[in-house]
């Protein structure tokens, strides 16, 4: 990510060297707390790789610096070294970027889409890094000046992948985050985004005002540090089993500050559920609420006004919606609930279906409470009627 002047004072390199050095032991505390964390989400152990590949990195660059000072002996071998080995795990850094952040803003993906993804991504890296690696062997004199610096070619190569993974990675945030039906997820998304913007201004301030300050060292360190943060009060606001908000978030909602507009409460309660569970077992009883927590984000992604959309707790979902036709939202639910059952691919030993009731909600906290008895027992009259 630099280009060295002759004209520096390399002993200043040992700064540059012990920054790096207490980012990577601040990543590492870092990565040991995410790995404590008690969560089966997908996104944790990918932002673990994430958190490890910029630590490898800065480890990396850390020799690159010792290089430039002569704390190790300066030669084509120990130039080429490190210089190869920051083109071969920069690109790794920002592919964990990626993916990354194509999970944290759609949390849709099935395992075998990020598979794919993951390979797709990797083909191109694995290739440059071999080609790299063969040239460089072959022909080390073509990559060195007479200064042994690497020539411009290098650090095209070295900003190829990663500008384009990183640019691609923004563009598809900002897309989403300009969706409506993502704006409760729109921290997420510009939080994603902002990494792209960072990196360009950090390394361009390194290459072009200060190489031997470590900006892009700090920047990485920071946004991730953020990320974790964003992570953190997701953890506390989502159900766990659902991906859905949770009662934490819905206690924030209702003191949200809010429009004039009514809404309406929604409860969703799954019918025979206790029975599914002692029937079949507790992992049949999980898949029966993820199956229905699809239906209804599906059915509020289908919604033209706002919604709001948590577990409540056992097997009742909280629907918020700012509506006057809240008939249109249980159609909505009762279709997409079809839709879920129709595309599993193992059919299920059991039926599934839910009893819903609603209440209208003048949008004051205090009354919140009393829309949701009357919603509660609308959706129990429901119910016993079948």
């Amino acid at each position: 990510m630099r280009k060295k002047s002759i004209l520096l004072d390399m002993s200043v390199f040992g700064f540059y060297t012990e920054v790096n050095v207490g980012c990577v032991l601040i990543l590492m505390l870092l990565l040991y707390s995410i790995k404590k964390l008690p969560t089966p989400l997908l996104k944790y152990p990918l932002f673990q790789k994430l958190v490890f590949w910029h630590i490898v990195y800065f480890i990396s660059d850390s020799f690159w610096a010792l290089v430039n000072d002569s704390v190790i002996p300066k030669n084509t071998f120990s130039v080429l070294t490190v210089n190869f080995l920051n083109a071969a795990i920069m690109p790794m850094v920002i592919y964990s970027c990626f993916i990354f952040a194509e999970i944290s803003t759609r949390p849709d993906m099935t395992r075998k889409q990020i598979d794919c993804l993951q390979m797709k991504l990797l083909i191109p890296i694995f290739l440059q890094t071999f080609a790299l690696l063969f040239s460089f062997v072959l022909a080390p004199n073509f990559w060195l000046d007479e200064d042994l610096e690497p020539r411009d070619l290098y650090y095209f190569i070295l900003s190829f992948l990663p500008f384009v993974y990183l640019i691609v990675a923004t563009i598809r945030g900002l897309i989403r985050a300009s969706d409506l039906q993502n704006r409760p997820n729109l921290h997420t998304y510009l939080i994603v985004a902002s990494y792209t913007p960072g990196v360009f201004i950090a390394g361009g301030a390194q290459i072009l005002f200060s190489l031997t300050t470590p900006i892009f060292c700090f920047w990485c360190t920071f946004i991730i540090l953020f990320a974790y943060l964003h992570l953190q009060n997701q953890l506390i606001s989502t159900d766990s089993l659902t991906m859905l908000n949770n009662r934490n978030r819905l206690h924030h909602y209702l003191h949200q500050q809010r429009d004039d507009q009514e809404s309406f409460v929604i409860m969703v309660d799954v019918d025979h559920f206790k029975q599914i569970n002692d029937t079949y077992g507790h992992a049949e009883g999980d898949r029966a609420l993820i199956l229905v927590s699809r239906a209804l984000k599906k059915a509020c992604e289908r919604m033209t006004y706002s919604m709001f959309l948590c577990r409540y707790g056992g097997d009742e979902f909280l629907m918020i919606a700012k509506t006057n036709v809240p008939d249109d939202v249980v159609k909505e639910i009762k279709v997409c609930l079809q839709e879920e059952i129709s595309n599993q691919e193992r059919s299920l030993s059991y039926t599934i279906e839910a009893s819903m009731g609603f209440a209208r909600w003048d949008g004051n906290p205090d009354s919140f409470k009393e829309s949701l008895v009357y919603a509660d027992k609308k959706m129990y009259e429901t119910k016993r009627a079948g």
